[in-house]
């Protein structure tokens, strides 16, 4: 599953059917250019006041309608989606009307390597890991009791944007747990090559 049936999603949807179908085509053909884009604004202030006026939407429901539409294609851009497996599962799932599927799925397929390739490039988060420091250590109770000492690893990972480092002390389990979660997500980046 590609994407995740919130309450917040739904009642974005609901707004979307309530949508002429010529201005939703439009609307989310623009959103798409404004995605694959490397612009963080898709629409200016004022261009969402005549969109307030056009759609006939209240600010917060036009911010969540944008919201949803934006969330479709970055959750099916980081999933790399076909056409037809967002057709499938929307038609299943989403309870709007087969017109509006349409309008999704065939501005998806015109904009879909555009907006991947922009997702690729585009970081999610603006503080990024730009060093790291470990060191192993052994925390012992004391020397008679040998056997209970337990290796501990300390991670210190440098950020930019953050004066401090993080520091992260994990046992053997947790470690473990973490390299598995560096090798799944080393599996969805060679999938995006």
């Amino acid at each position: 599953m590609w994407i995740t049936l919130t309450p917040r999603l739904k009642k974005g949807l609901e707004i979307v059917e309530q949508l002429e179908n010529s201005k939703f085509r439009q609307l989310v053909s623009h959103i798409c250019q404004g995605l694959h884009s490397e612009s963080d604004k898709i629409f200016s202030e004022d261009e969402e006041e005549k969109l307030m006026l056009s759609l006939n939407l209240k600010k917060e429901n036009l911010s969540l309608l944008l919201d949803t539409i934006t969330f479709v294609y970055t959750q099916a851009g980081f999933s790399m989606v076909e056409s037809a497996e967002m057709e499938s599962f929307m038609k299943s799932c989403f309870g709007i009307s087969d017109d509006k599927i349409s309008i999704f799925v065939n501005t998806w397929t015109t904009y879909s390597q555009q907006i991947i390739e922009v997702l690729r490039r585009k970081s999610v988060f603006p503080n990024q890991v730009h060093d790291i420091n470990w060191s192993f250590n052994i925390q012992a109770s004391s020397p008679a009791h040998a056997a209970d000492n337990k290796p501990v690893l300390l991670l210190q990972l440098n950020t930019t944007g953050e004066s401090k480092p993080l520091t992260v002390e994990m046992d053997k389990p947790s470690l473990s747990d973490l390299y598995e979660n560096l090798e799944k997500i080393q599996r969805q980046l060679d999938a995006l090559n």
